[in-house]
């Protein structure tokens, strides 16, 4: 459920739509029409929905980054312990 903005007149939350860019206060009737920012909010909107889809592309290339780090220090561990294992074989293979 979301909650209605809030009066500017009465700061009451009884703020309804009428119509596609009247609002009106159900609490003291303070009514705006927003006809003229229309065309503002619509840029707002498409600029945000741009934003979204940046941050979604550098979260994802910041994840593929740690994903590639992580793989790459377990794939040095593995060959560190594969080093001391041979390392350890061959010296049990020289003592008498």
């Amino acid at each position: 459920m979301t909650c209605a903005p809030e009066c500017p007149r009465c700061g009451k939350s009884s703020i309804v739509q009428q119509g596609n860019s009247r609002w009106t206060c159900l609490n003291c009737g303070f009514s705006k029409n927003l006809s003229h920012h229309h065309d503002h909010l619509h840029d707002s909107d498409e600029v945000h929905q741009d934003e979204g889809w940046f941050s979604i592309v550098i979260l994802a290339g910041i994840l593929v980054m740690v994903i590639v780090y992580v793989i790459d220090g377990q794939n040095r561990l593995q060959q560190r312990r594969d080093v001391s294992t041979s390392a350890t074989t061959l010296e049990q293979l020289n003592q008498p």
